[in-house]
């Protein structure tokens, strides 16, 4: 998959582009730890009485759209939005000061711990939209809904705070709430159609064109109940252990898992021909 930075032309500068847009980016996101509702630009500090009433996080977002747009029509929070690829940070920033609204800001931040840039309780919400799916078992540490980071999440969401998800993939949906559970959060909702449940929500770039492919959103809404006494990964891994028996009549396939569904669909062809029933991979 090509990222933002192969489709850039050669006279590009991301320097010069994040100083232009440095009133909606944080360059420095750990120094704002525990004072992120006080947060003004390039350094500054909101006074006592204006500072924001909550703080929301949005994990991997993107190149923005939908982060500003949040933070739009709701100017009372202050919407973080973090992404692991620069120039889609810088993008996003750039959206964030054409649209002047001063509470949504961007951090860029290849490997993000939330430990490490928030506050215990500081967070009033953490949003996930669309993440990268990862379906190979050895790169599931990597999915931001894997157990470790809902253990994390737990403590820097303020009481009653939520984790939410949307994406395009049912198998990734299902293998994070298989962590929900193991971490001890309890969901508000789950659907496998999030544009129905919220028809007037903001859209992002991404979900426009997988949605135009027939892509379903799917997701959940999640709060951390009781922690549980002990945690252990006992879930299967692989995103191809949640995919349905009948892979043939899919309308839609995951992004990531096109290779995996091909290979066993023609497999299993293969078997017919011969007389052998159908194969399904070990669930791992």
């Amino acid at each position: 998959m090509r990222t933002a930075a192969c489709r850039l032309h050669k006279g590009f500068s991301l320097e010069k582009r994040m100083e232009g847009a440095k009133a909606a980016l944080e360059f420095d996101p750990s120094a704002r730890r525990g004072a992120w509702r006080r947060w003004a630009p390039e350094g500054g500090v909101r006074p006592d009485g204006e500072a924001f009433s909550r703080v929301v996080l949005d994990l991997g977002c993107g190149k923005g759209e939908y982060t500003v747009a949040r933070a739009e029509a709701d100017p009372e929070t202050l919407f973080v939005g973090i992404d692991v690829d620069p120039v889609c940070v810088m993008r996003s920033a750039e959206a964030a000061c054409e649209a002047g609204g001063g509470n949504v800001v961007f951090v860029h931040d290849e490997d993000p711990d939330v430990l490490e840039l928030f506050d215990e309780g500081e967070l009033a919400s953490i949003l996930i939209n669309f993440p990268t799916p990862f379906p190979k078992k050895k790169r599931a540490p990597r999915r931001l809904t894997y157990l470790d980071r809902l253990m994390k999440y737990r403590l820097v969401l303020e009481d009653g705070g939520t984790v939410r998800m949307r994406t395009d993939s049912t198998p990734f949906r299902d293998f994070s709430l298989t962590q929900l559970n193991l971490a001890g959060y309890q969901l508000e909702w789950e659907t496998d159609d999030v544009r129905g449940m919220f028809p007037d929500e903001p859209w992002s770039g991404y979900e426009r064109k997988l949605v135009a492919k027939g892509a379903p959103v799917v997701g959940f809404c999640a709060v951390p109940g009781p922690a549980p006494e002990h945690v252990e990964q006992t879930a299967p891994l692989s995103l191809v252990s949640y995919l349905p028996e009948d892979l043939e009549s899919l309308d839609y396939i995951p992004f990531g898992m096109q290779g995996s569904i091909d290979n066993i669909v023609g497999y299993n062809a293969n078997r017919r021909k011969k007389g052998l029933p159908d194969w399904r991979p070990p669930i791992v």
